[in-house]
């Protein structure tokens, strides 16, 4: 594969799960569904949420007061063919759980975790995005 095709599928990787958790730590739900597959999985919190439908689901029951920030550091993707990638990264992630509506900023506390992510990534026929067919993380640190 040419190396010039070859970086710029790994940044549109790495844009597309930067985009996933900034969609995630704005409460955008919607956006962070339509980064996953339909045929997708991201295990989360002990559960295997499937597809969109899944994922939309389990935020809708994130408390209306909750703020996260979710820091991605040491992203490295692996373009396996055009098509597929896989990632590897960690995320230290900071939360607060408040009154709903309550003005920014959120007081800041220690973080919540810093966890190490793998993903595996498929870039989209029709649209061209890559979506997440697979994500598994585990805590490092965190109570």
């Amino acid at each position: 594969m040419d190396e010039l095709l070859a970086a710029a599928r790994m940044l549109a990787c790495q844009q597309s799960i930067h985009r996933f958790y900034a969609a995630l730590d704005a409460s955008d739900f919607a956006a962070v569904a339509a980064a996953v597959a339909p045929d997708g999985v991201w295990h989360r919190q002990g559960k295997a949420l499937r597809g969109p439908g899944d994922v939309a689901a389990a935020l809708a029951e994130r408390p209306a007061g909750r703020v996260t920030a979710h820091l991605v550091q040491n992203l490295v993707v692996t373009l396996e063919d055009a098509e597929t990638a896989t990632a590897r990264y960690n995320t230290l992630v900071f939360r607060h759980d408040g009154a709903a509506g309550a003005p920014l900023p959120a007081p800041i506390g220690v973080p919540l975790s810093i966890a190490a992510a793998q993903d595996r990534l498929r870039r989209d026929a029709t649209t061209g995005a890559w979506l997440v067919v697979e994500r598994r993380s585990s805590r490092v640190f965190g109570a």
